[in-house]
């Protein structure tokens, strides 16, 4: 498990409306880029970093890693962006994860892997809500992906249900999946953080 190689995706490849059309992923949270925040968090955890991005691409580029777009066009969602990634990763394992989660924990992937031997997809759960874009999963599940894509579905906890994805308890650390959604929670966040 310690050496399993498992390539990070970060998923920056949204809309976010929720922001007012701002790319979420690049807004600034203490000083630096949200993206950048979960990149820090999960490098010592990972063998391997890549960026999905539909726009601004540029921009992620700067952070030094391969960045790529979704293959499906028109912002279909986190299923795209995974997809995408599939395809291109290198590793059994992978591990996505949205760009606008910057307090992750440390012991992510320990925690994920132990089911890795019995489950092609893992997802934290909180205690309260499960966490589907932070996503441990194996790149065998690509042409179930390509299929269910191809149906028109875009559902991803449908989709993970359909594959019998094991969720794992995280309870005991239930702000390390807060999701930066707004600009007033990423401003509360700031003051906050500067306080």
């Amino acid at each position: 498990m310690e050496n399993l190689p498992i390539t990070a995706i970060i998923l920056a490849g949204g809309q976010s409306l929720r922001m007012h059309g701002e790319d979420k992923g690049l807004m600034m949270f203490n000083n630096k880029p949200l993206f950048q925040h979960v990149i820090d968090h999960i490098k010592p955890q990972v063998s391997n970093i890549m960026i999905n991005c539909n726009r601004h691409c540029d921009q992620y580029q700067k952070a030094g890693y391969p960045t790529f777009s979704d293959d499906h066009k028109g912002y279909l969602g986190p299923l795209s962006g995974i997809y995408s990634g599939l395809l291109r990763s290198t590793t059994p394992w992978n591990l996505f994860v949205s760009c606008d989660t910057p307090f992750l924990p440390n012991d992510l992937i320990a925690r994920l892997a132990i089911y890795t031997p019995t489950h092609h997809a893992i997802y934290p759960f909180d205690g309260q809500h499960s966490h589907p874009t932070i996503l441990l999963i194996h790149r065998s599940i690509t042409p179930q992906l390509k299929t269910y894509l191809a149906q028109g579905e875009r559902k991803l906890m449908l989709f993970l249900s359909s594959i019998k994805a094991q969720a794992v308890d995280f309870s005991d650390k239930p702000t390390s999946f807060i999701n930066v959604n707004t600009p007033e929670m990423l401003e509360s966040l700031n003051q906050k953080s500067s306080s």
